[in-house]
């Protein structure tokens, strides 16, 4: 901790001195020690020493000019020279050069002695590190005591803003504001967010826990970002406005390691709480979510009862989507540099699904009701507009973007039920879940399907408990399916692109990459292997419906 050279100079030994040049530099320059040198300086001098000097060993004003010359080079804080038997007056030169390196020099009186100078700087540096011990204590305190009675993270950063004269954020590591100070700089609210951006994109929310500053530059000059851990886990963020473009000393940063570590224990200690508080909470809302989900709640008063003590508004349309993680556990191991076990890593992620999930509906203006049961993420989503499905997709999107900014390895899959409105939630989360099982299986992982797209499979899941039907498709394709399987001709795929392209035969040779004639052969063969002739109706419908089943079995 140093102090400034205008504090050097407002000292009362400096009365009667000459400010020679560096005016400009008074109040910006920080003095770290005190020291006499005479020539030659070499490595005598350290960067931002004040140092005294009685000019005895300057012969001649060249001399002089070498002397001070090298002062500066050294970046001293500045020079001061005692006028006397030695130094009558500082040469013009001297002082020209001085004033082109905008360096401090000044002039002090022969009467008073360098001893009393080096006391009284170093009383005063002393004195500057003493406060700051104090103004950390105190920080520390007021800190703890401002979480301990559960003022909000909106106080905490004020406070800190106040004690350190700088603005500050607070964050959790998803980037979540939970707290800032009064009159924020805008950008650099905006500009944090954006870098933060970056870094979770680049490593997820899992990041490598830095112990170091990381700077980012904004509107209003630079701020530094600290982050929040315990142990090897990082809880979030603590950023600080209003630096200035250059580095710190070392002696500034462990000052700063210092103050921020004591705002860092004490946000952390309040994240602990929270979360504490929060899992008590989910686990209430959890269960409710759950209840509604299977329509085990036995009266509309106890659903509305239990609602409002959640605060939930269920007299409003929802619409159910169910959404299942794809290959979790292989999405764990992809982040290497996570050093949790799998279990807290799926808890977290879990809860930050949860999360996520809420907020996602908070930023369009909707409300949401979740939870996570049997490895579904079940999400009741307010409707306010027509069609429901594509309300539904804008939220899908924009919370995908999302959990690939915090978990890049992980996928979805979802499922969004048909019927929505008023009290309908076991129905819809029937609806979102049959449509997820379908869409799994049908399209594969990750996929989206809307119940009202899974007719066809409804109906065939249906009629694929009926005996006769499952004789019938074996009867018809039993020697087709042979013949490929000897031959290694997908004939059966032959047929869906021909049936799918409306029996357009140019354009299925072209999407089979076949010759006319080639797929005309592949068809009469289809005809002779199943009996069914491919212009008549009935024929092309059974052979269709076959088809169906018998991939929907192979699936």
């Amino acid at each position: 901790m140093g102090i400034t050279m205008q504090e050097v100079y407002s000292l009362p030994l400096f009365e009667h001195s000459i400010l020679c040049s560096g005016t400009e530099k008074m109040e910006t320059t920080v003095v770290k020690g005190v020291s006499v040198i005479e020539t030659p300086v070499e490595s005598f001098v350290r960067q931002n020493e004040f140092v005294l000097t009685s000019g005895v060993s300057c012969r001649d004003e060249d001399s002089f000019h070498q002397f001070v010359d090298e002062v500066i080079a050294a970046k001293a804080a500045g020079l001061a020279v005692a006028l006397g038997p030695y130094v009558k007056q500082i040469p013009a030169s001297v002082i020209e050069l001085a004033q082109a390196k905008q360096f401090i020099l000044l002039t002090v009186d022969w009467e008073v002695r360098f001893s009393d100078i080096l006391e009284a700087v170093f009383a005063r540096i002393h004195q500057r590190k003493r406060e700051n011990l104090e103004k950390i204590e105190a920080l520390r305190k007021s800190l703890l005591h401002y979480i301990l009675s559960g003022q909000s993270l909106h106080t905490v950063a004020d406070h800190v803003a106040s004690t350190l004269t700088c603005d500050i954020l607070i964050a959790d590591k998803r980037g979540v504001i939970l707290g800032k100070s009064k009159a924020v700089h805008p950008d650099l609210q905006e500009k944090w967010l954006v870098f933060l951006h970056k870094q979770l994109v680049d490593d997820g929310i899992y990041q490598h826990v830095n112990s170091g500053f990381d700077w980012l530059a904004y509107e209003d000059g630079y701020a530094l970002q600290l982050t929040i851990h315990s142990g090897a886990a990082i809880q979030g963020y603590i950023v600080v406005g209003g630096f200035g473009e250059e580095p710190f000393s070392e002696e500034e940063h462990q000052e700063w390691v210092s103050l921020l570590e004591h705002v860092a224990t004490a946000v952390a200690i309040h994240f602990f709480h929270q979360q504490a508080a929060k899992e008590t909470e989910w686990r209430l809302r959890d269960d409710f979510v759950w209840e509604l989900s299977r329509g085990a709640i036995a009266t509309k008063e106890a659903m509305l009862s239990r609602a409002k003590s959640l605060s939930y508004q269920i007299n409003l349309p929802y619409l159910a989507l169910v959404a299942k993680a794809e290959q979790v556990e292989q999405a764990f191991q992809a982040a290497s540099h996570v050093t949790i076990s799998f279990d807290h890593w799926l808890h977290e992620c879990i809860r930050y699904m949860e999360e996520e999930a809420e907020s996602i509906a908070k930023s369009m203006a909707l409300k949401s009701m979740v939870t996570y049961q049997q490895q579904e993420l079940i999400i009741f989503l307010e409707i306010t507009h027509e069609p429901a499905s594509s309300q539904a997709m804008i939220y899908i999107k924009k919370f995908t973007e999302r959990l690939q900014l915090l978990y890049p390895s992980l996928t979805l899959s979802w499922g969004i039920a048909k019927q929505y409105g008023y009290s309908c939630f076991h129905t819809s989360y029937l609806e979102a879940k049959r449509a997820l099982e379908i869409g799994r299986k049908r399209k594969g992982i990750p996929s989206i399907s809307t119940f009202s797209d899974t007719k066809v499979d409804r109906i065939l899941e249906s009629i694929y408990q009926n005996n006769e039907l499952l004789e019938i498709t074996g009867s018809i394709l039993t020697a087709l399916l042979r013949y490929s399987e000897e031959r290694q001709i997908d004939l059966l795929h032959t047929f869906t692109t021909y049936h799918r392209n409306r029996q357009n035969v140019s354009q299925t040779a072209r999407e089979l990459n076949l010759h006319r004639q080639s797929l005309l052969y592949r068809l009469r063969k289809i005809e002779s292997l199943t009996g069914c002739s491919l212009d008549d109706a009935d024929d092309l419908f059974l052979l269709d419906l076959s088809t169906r089943l018998w991939l929907y079995d192979g699936e």
